[in-house]
């Protein structure tokens, strides 16, 4: 064997080796899967929420998402709604207000963005009086449910939690549809199995923190993607990041690839950071057990599914092409093992989706949506240093504040 066709197989099987992370990740969640604790009629306590709405020039949307809030099936006594207007150029802070919302006004051009809004807000309010606080984006909506869905996992006061995060518009178009898929393969599948087997879940629109946790540390977040990295600061404390899986917050998903281009570089991107910033941090901490190790690196730098199939096609191909031989088979074929948890997790998904035939049906369009994502992570990769936010642009909803359907539970 030449030497150059030897370091085509050592590259290639290191490759394949962290190919095969998250399935291995899976597999140890099955086998230290605990069996669930028996149900609690009722509660003690009824867990008192305090709902922040972060809103920069939400006036298209931010009614629809208030009268969710205030409609929730929970008692009006131990919940508050307080919407954020930040640096609000339109009518965003009186809609909330019109709507029933709690309103404060933050005006500081040169200190703007989410996590400084949030930081600020949570220095106006009294946090003791509150077991837990929940962000909810403007452009999202909750189920009736949601807030008695987040109180099964009382008390809540010194962890974090993470509702389902579904999409609201899923059945818009093939590209929304295989937004919902995913949201419904992680939400209904993977969460619940890492949940079984008490790994942190990430976290993401509709994350919950207990108050004892923002009075001791207080908002400690401001990259650009805030809740990956509130995943990894949290994670390496050794705090437990919990699945409400009774609850579930609808956000609307990009309608076209140009539109879902620009928040797609901004998560890639601060991903890049977090996972160089917190790796290091996450694989010295002695409050992570060895298989929290293991998981936090894969939710921080393995690709996402499409991305995980082209990667897996191009070591097959260069394995069959390069290295030749049985050995290029076997590289091959256990690139493509690696795909069995993603297949598994799908599939599952589908089984249990309202609109299984013409959600499978958007797969047709996999190949272009895999070339779009191979320019974004180009593009995002040659611009890594810009920090600059840039809205997503919003649409109206095409039924105004109508739930989706969330489908059936696993």
């Amino acid at each position: 064997m030449t030497p150059l066709r030897i370091l085509a197989v050592a590259v290639l099987i290191i490759a394949v080796l962290a190919l095969w992370m998250p399935l291995t990740s899976e597999i140890l969640c099955l086998i230290f899967r605990r069996k669930a604790g028996k149900a609690v009629d009722g509660l003690p306590e009824t867990p008192r929420l305090l709902f922040l709405v972060p809103a920069h020039d939400e006036e298209l949307l931010i009614a629809d998402c208030v009268r969710s809030l205030m409609q929730l099936d929970y008692p009006v006594t131990h919940r508050r709604v307080l919407v954020i207007a930040d640096n609000c150029t339109d009518a965003t802070a009186a809609l909330a207000r019109e709507s029933g919302a709690d309103v404060l006004e933050r005006v500081d051009a040169q200190r703007p963005g989410k996590p400084r809004a949030l930081a600020w807000a949570l220095d106006q309010v009294k946090l003791s009086e509150w077991d837990a606080c929940i962000v909810v984006d403007a452009d999202s909506i909750v189920a009736p449910q949601f807030a008695a869905g987040v109180a099964k996992l009382a008390p809540l006061n010194d962890i974090v939690f993470q509702p389902n995060n579904l999409v609201q518009n899923e059945f818009d178009n093939w590209l929304t549809r295989l937004g919902g898929l995913l949201g419904r393969s992680r939400f209904y599948v993977t969460y619940p199995l890492k949940q079984s087997a008490a790994l942190n879940c990430p976290i993401s629109n509709g994350m919950g923190f207990g108050t004892n946790l923002l009075i001791r540390d207080g908002w400690q977040s401001f990259s650009i993607t805030e809740d990956t990295e509130l995943y990894a600061v949290y994670t390496e404390a050794g705090v437990s990041i919990r699945h409400a899986a009774g609850a579930d917050l609808f956000s609307q998903e990009a309608r076209s690839l140009p539109q879902g281009a620009i928040q797609r570089r901004r998560w890639i991107a601060g991903r890049f950071e977090i996972a160089r910033n917190w790796i290091p941090r996450l694989l010295r901490s002695p409050r992570v057990s060895w298989r929290q190790k293991l998981d936090a690196i894969v939710e921080l730098i393995l690709p996402a599914p499409v991305l995980h199939l082209l990667v897996t096609v191009s070591i097959g191909a260069l394995a069959l092409l390069v290295v030749g031989g049985r050995a290029g088979r076997w590289i091959a074929i256990a690139g493509a093992a690696s795909l069995l948890g993603i297949v598994v997790t799908t599939l599952t998904a589908i089984a249990l989706h309202p609109q299984p035939w013409k959600t499978v049906a958007s797969f047709l369009m996999l190949p272009m949506y895999a070339v779009w994502r191979i320019v974004v992570l180009v593009r995002t990769v040659a611009t890594v240093g810009d920090r600059s936010w840039r809205r997503t642009a919003r649409v109206n909803p095409s039924v105004g504040g109508a739930m989706p359907v969330a489908g059936p539970r696993a």
